[in-house]
């Protein structure tokens, strides 16, 4: 049974949701809630498999409130709901922690397919918002177009996998039995080949990398959860 929280400001959309959770056997509604407090609160008390939440709350942001959702509940995954002027932080959003960016342009009958996927530990992207990423990605990282063809040792693409699913340093290295020093000299090697700045760059570059890849890699990282 997947145990899951519905937070949401729009009290119909909130309803919608919970009605379509309601109606798959093997999902269970833990809480209902209308802000981050709400969210926070079935994290710390109830550890629910998944958490559905808006991206921007009455009293938070998903990227401020994820990480420390995922502080208080570790197991529990995320699924962040965005309108179409917020697609340009979902690299941000998966960088905190988040497994899901639900576009509101979606009909909410995908997110039961949403919720399977990021229980059993993928990644979901709908298509508005993978496009974008794609877009920064290729504008940020690669103006002149030459990173596909860059190759990737194995290691590079576990790493890759990894951070695009939100794990951190350390889970990443425990995962791939090496120590964080090493770890840590292998994306720096990694910057410099792709000219990628910082961290969010490198989270939307992984998650662009681990998409075009997955199928080779998903089976290579250690679960770490």
């Amino acid at each position: 049974m997947i145990h899951i929280t519905v937070t949401s400001g729009q009290e119909h959309d909130r309803m919608v949701m919970a009605d379509i959770l309601a109606r798959q056997d093997d999902f269970r509604i833990a809480c209902l809630g209308a802000d981050g407090y709400d969210a926070l609160m079935s994290a710390k008390t109830q550890h629910p498999d998944i958490i559905i939440m808006d991206y921007c709350m009455q009293d938070i942001t998903c990227t401020d409130l994820a990480p420390v959702i995922k502080r208080s509940s570790p197991s529990t995954a995320l699924i962040a709901l965005c309108t179409g002027n917020e697609h340009c932080i979902a690299g941000k959003v998966l960088q905190a922690g988040v497994s899901g960016c639900l576009s509101r342009q979606d009909d909410f009958t995908i997110l039961p397919s949403t919720v399977r996927c990021v229980y059993h530990g993928g990644l979901y992207l709908s298509q508005p918002i993978s496009n974008q990423i794609l877009h920064i990605a290729e504008d940020a990282v690669c103006p002149d177009n030459h990173i596909t063809d860059t190759l990737f040792t194995s290691t590079e693409l576990r790493i890759f996998y990894g951070i695009s699913l939100g794990y951190t340093d350390k889970e990443i290295a425990q995962s791939l039995n090496i120590n964080i020093g090493s770890l840590r000299n292998i994306i720096t090697r990694v910057k410099e080949k792709t000219r990628l700045k910082n961290r969010t760059q490198m989270t939307i570059f992984a998650l662009s990398v681990a998409m075009m890849n997955r199928g080779s890699i998903k089976g290579q990282l250690t679960d770490v959860s």
